[in-house]
């Protein structure tokens, strides 16, 4: 690994209050941002007008120098730690970096449609709408990639087709395709494909790796993908407010996703 200034920025990590599932999740969704930050700041605010939008809102003073990124995550984590202190603690206790993400990316919009059907005659049940939330904990999917995750949402029910008395299929599938998701899936043999497709009110959204988020020893840390597949490695204690090249997606074995500076892979993020 090589440093470079010209990276994505970091987070330096606060030794008094642990940061590191902040710093370790926030540096993604920042360089995910800032490459288009209209696009993104509206994207951000149809997950929810809570902690997205005031994410979005802080990364634009970060983006126009008049903030620093410390300091939003500090604001950020007050307001969580207001509502739940123990789920958010400060001090010497580190929050899980997966609550961190159900918690920013919670929607209650009925944002999904749901429907019934029959694969084996042409029986199909009355759509209605449904929620989907933008963070998953993938493991009981049972899956061999992330990339085949996405082709889950589909699955059978109990239910029986009052035709043909064959068991009927449940799709549930968003409204609009998300242009952001996160899979959680520590220590499992889950393949992190490089990209993943999900359909929503039919059409297909390729989304693509854009981070890795990692935990060992009681410490968070991260790589950064660029669109272009560039990574980045960023870890508050080690790196701080800079980030240090890790090489290409295209060149990188999925086996050898899984771990970095011996810490396990605990979620990916797609946008």
């Amino acid at each position: 690994m090589t440093s470079n200034i010209s990276g994505p920025i970091g987070l330096k990590w606060d030794s008094k209050n642990y940061s590191c599932s902040y710093d370790s999740l926030l540096v993604i969704l920042y360089d995910i941002w800032k490459e288009n930050p209209d696009e993104w700041t509206e994207n951000f605010e149809s997950i929810n007008e809570i902690y997205m939008k005031n994410l979005a809102s802080g990364f634009k003073h970060v983006y126009e120098g008049s903030k620093s990124l410390e300091n939003i995550r500090n604001d950020l984590r007050q307001d969580l730690n207001s509502i739940s202190s123990k789920k958010f603690p400060m001090g010497k206790n580190n929050a899980s970096v997966a609550e961190l993400a159900f918690e920013l990316l919670k929607s209650k919009d009925e944002n999904a449609i749901s429907q019934i059907f029959c694969n084996h005659c042409d029986y199909t049940g009355i759509e209605y709408s449904d929620h989907l939330e933008y963070v998953f904990d993938i493991e009981k999917h049972r899956v061999s990639s992330t990339e085949k995750w996405g082709k889950k949402l589909k699955g059978s029910t109990s239910a029986k087709c009052n035709n043909c008395l064959n068991k009927l299929s449940h799709v549930l599938q968003y409204k609009e395709s998300p242009k952001l998701v996160i899979l959680e899936y520590p220590f499992s043999n889950i393949e992190t494909s490089h990209k993943i497709k999900i359909k929503g009110d039919n059409q297909m959204n390729i989304l693509s790796l854009r981070g890795i988020v990692y935990h060992g020893e009681n410490h968070f840390s991260s790589r950064i993908i660029s669109l272009e597949g560039k990574i980045w490695y960023h870890d508050g204690i080690e790196t701080g407010k800079k980030s240090i090249e890790d090489g290409y997606l295209f060149s990188i074995e999925s086996k050898a996703l899984k771990t970095c500076q011996e810490k396990n892979l605990v979620l990916a993020v797609y946008a």
